[in-house]
This record gives structure tokens, C-alpha cells and sequence, in this order.
């Protein structure tokens, strides 16, 4: 089981890794999409297509900048009577909190695939793009969610494994 823990630790540690790199493409082609549109837009013509993909970019940004902030625990959290409590009541709330994150993703994550299959016709109006794959980050994003979720809950079982051991 414990090696179970490990493998899952590391692809949400390679995830995490190949998230960063992505999400800072992303950021990095949404500013030179925009500054490009600003500056044909003061001194030529406006690129037709320049907005469509700053938006799709700051989609795929979000979600995937969203993965980031959950690995490292960035996201707002209310912790205070948590911390209060002894420390296995505490990994207790820790595991059913990841538990009910997981259901979340996989909630979202469906509803995504979803939204993907009720849209995979549609077109984007100025690039022309699939708008299915515009979509697609949001059950990927998740996927990657779900699968630091339960790296999440491993870490916390072995970590106070380690502590009674102690």
C-alpha cells in the first residue's frame, strides 16, 4: 500500500512540475498575444483572431494555475477550529477533506466531458477552433486535481502513521 502512496506521490509531484511549465507558456502566450493586439490595434489593423485566443489562454491558464494552487494548498481555507482538535481527529478531517475534494473534481470533471460532447460541433467564430478543445482543460485540470487529492491523502495517512511510530 505504502507503494501505492509513493507512485501517486510522484505523478502528482511530475504533474505538479509539468503544470508549472504549462501554466507559465500559457501566461507567457496570452502577454504576447495581447501586446501584439494592442499594438496592431494602435499601428494596423486589429488581428481579428488576437482577443479569441488571449481568452481561450486565460482559460486554460485558470484551470491549470488552479491545479497549482491546490497542490500547494494556496486556496482559501477556513482552518482555525481544525487546527484546534487533537491529532487524529485532525488527519481525520484532513482525509474526509480531501476525500470530499475528490468528489467535487469528479463531479466537475464529468459535467466537463459533458459540456465537451453537448459542444464538440461548435466552432469558434474569429480562429475557427474546435471549441471542444477550449473545454477540455476542465476535466484535465480536475483529473490532475483528483490525483494530488489523493497523493494528498496518502501523505496525511503515513505522515501520522509516522508520527505514532515516533
Amino acid at each position: 500500500m505504502k507503494q501505492i502512496g509513493l507512485l501517486i506521490g510522484r505523478l502528482s509531484y511530475g504533474l505538479d512540475r509539468a503544470m508549472v511549465g504549462m501554466v507559465f507558456l500559457l501566461v507567457a502566450a496570452m502577454v504576447i498575444v495581447t501586446t501584439l493586439q494592442v499594438v496592431f490595434r494602435v499601428f494596423f489593423n486589429a488581428l481579428t483572431w488576437s482577443e479569441e485566443l488571449s481568452r481561450y489562454l486565460l482559460v486554460w491558464g485558470t484551470f491549470f494555475g488552479a491545479t497549482l494552487a491546490y497542490k500547494r494548498g494556496n486556496h482559501i481555507a477556513v482552518t482555525f477550529m481544525v487546527d484546534l482538535l487533537p491529532g487524529r481527529v485532525r488527519t481525520a478531517f484532513r482525509i474526509l477533506s480531501y476525500l470530499l475534494s475528490m468528489v467535487f473534481f469528479v463531479i466537475i470533471a464529468v459535467q466537463g466531458m459533458k459540456m465537451i460532447q453537448m459542444q464538440v460541433f461548435q466552432i469558434s467564430p474569429a480562429m475557427s477552433l474546435p471549441m471542444k478543445h477550449v473545454y477540455l482543460s476542465i476535466p484535465l485540470s480536475l483529473l490532475v486535481m483528483t490525483i494530488h487529492a489523493l497523493s494528498g491523502i496518502f501523505e496525511t495517512f503515513y505522515d501520522e502513521a509516522e508520527k505514532e511510530a515516533a
